[in-house]
């Protein structure tokens, strides 16, 4: 277990290529350790400027790759040397079966984390290193709400193919749902002291984010049923 947070991404590298951000990427990870992984391509203006992430549900082509499951870390046992954390794909956008997902955390001297190591670059299919830079951009209170929250919500029906994960950490919500090949995906965020606000959408089938924002709805446990679709809260965690 560790502490809950939420993660944008700064920047991606392929060796020896150039550091780039094309993508608008947040993950959320809680404090038994489930994450939410979305990447949605971004779009800009002839200006320049970033146009906003689309909020209806198209197109797909801007879902750039989401990902969802457990992380497992290991501290170097050598002073000053990266943690290695394994990211386990328990659903992916891309594929049923996800290659393996890991990475050297290095700690930067302003406190952002530079992941590095090696997969295949979708371009070309060859296996390249590559470096990540992460920025924590902190979990904040939401409303009345005197605790942080984490809660994890989770699906899995066989019987038609469908899997999802649904991750809260305190003023963001973030939640994949695949039934079959197809993939949705939502990013909400509590704005200022007024409400939540849907920050993107790609995919038409309904997720249950908006459960997570009545903490006192929420029980360990739980079944939340939603369009024949039953999501338990796994996990429920709070925290000062």
């Amino acid at each position: 277990m560790g502490t809950a947070n939420a993660s944008i991404r700064k920047h991606i590298r392929r060796l020896p290529g150039e550091a780039t951000e094309p993508t608008s990427t947040l993950v959320l990870t809680s404090h038994e350790s489930w994450f939410v992984d979305v990447r949605i391509l971004a779009a800009t203006r002839e200006d320049g400027t970033r146009e906003a992430l689309p909020t209806d549900g198209s197109p797909m082509s801007r879902l750039e790759w989401a990902f969802a499951g457990k992380s497992y870390t290991t501290q170097s046992k050598v002073a000053g040397g990266p943690a290695h954390t394994v990211w386990h794909h328990e659903i992916d956008s891309q594929t049923a079966d996800p290659e393996k997902d890991e990475g050297d955390m290095y700690e930067q001297e302003d406190g952002d984390i530079l992941e590095c190591g090696q997969n295949v670059d979708a371009e070309t299919g060859e296996v390249k290193k590559y470096e990540e830079l992460w920025h924590d951009i902190g979990v904040h209170l939401v409303g009345q709400e005197k605790d942080h929250l984490s809660a994890v919500l989770m699906a899995d029906n066989q019987d038609n193919n469908t899997k999802g994960m649904i991750v809260r950490v305190g003023n963001w919500c973030q939640g994949i749902l695949k039934v079959g090949d197809d993939t949705t995906v939502e990013r909400w965020q509590w704005s200022h002291g007024d409400d939540w606000q849907l920050v993107a959408k790609l995919g038409q089938e309904l997720l249950v984010c908006g459960a997570t924002f009545d903490r006192g709805s929420l029980e360990l446990g739980k079944v939340i049923s939603h369009h024949h679709l039953d999501w338990q809260v796994a996990e429920l965690y709070s925290w000062k």
